[in-house]
């Protein structure tokens, strides 16, 4: 598999050392700045003559639009064209998902590439070492607006991720960051006169006493994890997926699985084959079996409603899981959860994954308008008046977006707690908060003191007013989950790779349902410990081996 990898790589150089010959390419600078070939603006920023942007197009077939709108004719579309003068033409279209990167990898395999279009990190690389896209260093420079740069200025890992031997290849999407943190009933641990965790034997003996004290019942539920159709933990694919599984308990026994991590041998090697998720897979077989885990894991249909019902003293999730459960935050005057970041490895380090973004927008080398995808990311991030006067209140989503991907200042957490809490404690104005660059925590802020009961800098469930405004949730989410996080002292770790390779397109399915199979049998019982050795053994006999060999290559 190795040598059919390095042939179709060795032939997609081939085909790009070609790329004058194709029809597509004829007549197109080899600079995507040149001033040559650009079309005129005039004084409203509007190009004089339309300029075609051909992308290929991701399609939710679920989606539905009113009338006769589309994907490609919408609203939001037309008036690109016509307050602007840019007309986006869709080259082809595919499925979201597999569909969508399997089309990729063709354009890029046979060197037909329309003008732009949204790829993986897979993918990049590849494009990069055949020499397809543009360098986009100088036109980003020169045409990217100051809240775009901003954007990409509040985390540097944004353009350090596209950027090789000095050149900027792509136009990275933008993530809030995140942390697998500890949610607990604190009302239960004031209850016991219990301690809030540190370690993982704390997490155990709280989680086992609000069992033995029935806090939520006699069905009471010490952890509560993921429910029917679920993983047990976050991967490489989805690395924010850490609400409600195990994720958090792996990361304290510092194993990694669904990750590509540095083996012992220096070569990046897949965390779930890794001798430390087998121990961490024996203690949760441990704690199912004294009872702490849920009797139902993975068999509930709803892992929030068991939540609602009161019946959970424990879960684990990202800061924002207050939204998944506000039915009972409103609605139980008693469910004061909080979040703990906890527990910490055998060393005191609270390990997280790096979150970063798994989709760049790419633009063809030669293409002679580059300069129009760089304004077109402006149009999205500045929302000037007359972008305020066409959208209105409306949201845009993915399939009325083309190119889409999230564009938020990396440093909005932070933003938004310290202007919450100075807000509050009378420290400045609601005037003092940037309401161009975050509109969102500007309105947050706004509605602050509707929601917020003195104290101030106390955030237990009894000093809020949970009815009186609509912001309420956001706040809360912030000041609580995005408090701790933003003060939490992590110990990063970065998947080496973030996307698939050619082999997983079509092993990766079989080999994940191997694994979860596998993993939930071992918790609950039903296989031994020792069943790891063996799917160790399968999960590289049944494509696992090739696909590492993909992944070592792809970091050469």
């Amino acid at each position: 598999m190795k040598r059919a990898l390095l042939a179709m790589i060795a032939a997609i150089m081939v085909l790009s050392s070609l790329a004058a010959c194709s029809g597509k390419n004829e007549g197109k600078s080899s600079d995507p700045a040149s001033g040559e070939q650009k079309a005129k603006i005039d004084e409203t920023g509007k190009y004089s003559d339309p300029v075609v942007i051909s992308i290929g197009r991701s399609i939710d077939a679920n989606y539905k639009f009113p009338g006769d709108e589309s994907q490609e004719d919408n609203f939001f579309t037309r008036w690109l064209k016509d307050r602007y003068n840019i007309v986006f033409k869709h080259e082809w279209e595919a499925s979201n998902g597999n569909d969508y990167n399997q089309k990729v990898n063709l354009s890029i395999s046979s060197n037909d590439l329309p003008d732009a279009m949204v790829v993986n990190e897979s993918q990049l690389k590849q494009m990069i070492k055949a020499d397809q896209l543009a360098d986009l260093s100088e036109v980003y420079q020169q045409y990217a607006s100051d809240n775009l740069k901003s954007i990409y200025n509040s985390n540097p890992k944004f353009l350090e991720s596209v950027t090789f031997d000095g050149k900027m290849y792509a136009l990275p999407e933008t993530t809030l960051p995140s942390a697998p943190m500890t949610w607990i009933r604190k009302d239960w641990l004031d209850k016991l006169g219990l301690q809030p965790p540190q370690n993982i034997q704390d997490l155990e003996k709280i989680a086992k006493a609000f069992v033995d004290n029935k806090m939520g019942g006699e069905n009471t539920i010490g952890i509560i994890g993921t429910a029917q159709g679920g993983k047990l933990n976050a991967d490489f694919l989805n690395s924010t997926a850490h609400n409600f599984n195990f994720t958090t308990l792996f990361f304290a026994n510092k194993a990694y699985p669904g990750f590509w991590v540095e083996g012992n041998d220096g070569k990046a090697t897949y965390g779930s084959t890794l001798p430390e998720t087998k121990q961490a897979l024996a203690m949760l077989r441990e704690w199912y079996a004294n009872g702490i885990l849920d009797k139902e894991l993975a068999l509930r249909k709803s892992t929030e409603e068991a939540i609602i019902a009161g019946k959970a003293g424990i879960y684990f999730g990202s800061w924002w899981t207050p939204y998944s459960i506000q039915d009972l935050i409103k609605n139980d005057p008693e469910a004061n959860w909080r979040p703990y970041v906890a527990p910490l490895d055998a060393e005191g380090n609270f390990n997280s994954n790096e979150v970063s973004g798994s989709s760049y927008v790419v633009v063809r080398k030669g293409y002679e308008h580059a300069d129009a995808v760089i304004r077109y990311h402006n149009i999205r991030v500045d929302k000037d008046a007359s972008y305020e006067e066409a959208i209105g209140n409306r949201s845009l989503t993915s399939q009325e977006t083309p190119l889409f991907t999230i564009l938020e200042n990396g440093d909005q957490i932070d933003y938004a707690v310290s202007s919450l809490e100075k807000y509050l404690a009378g420290e400045i104005s609601l005037e003092d908060v940037n309401k161009k660059s975050y509109g969102f925590v500007y309105q947050m802020v706004e509605h602050a003191k509707n929601v917020k009961k003195e104290p101030m800098n106390n955030y237990d469930i009894q000093y809020w007013d949970k009815a009186s405004d609509e912001f309420f949730i956001h706040v809360y989410a912030h000041l609580n989950g995005g408090s701790e996080l933003v003060k939490a002292n992590i110990k990063p770790f970065k998947s080496l790779v973030n996307s698939k390779t050619p082999t997983m397109e079509s092993r990766w399915q079989n080999l994940q349902k191997l694994e979860e199979e596998t993993f939930l049998k071992i918790i609950t019982g039903k296989s031994s410990v020792d069943e790891f050795d063996s799917f160790v053994q399968r999960w590289n006999e049944q494509g696992g081996q090739q696909i590492t060999e993909e992944v070592r290559k792809l970091l050469e």
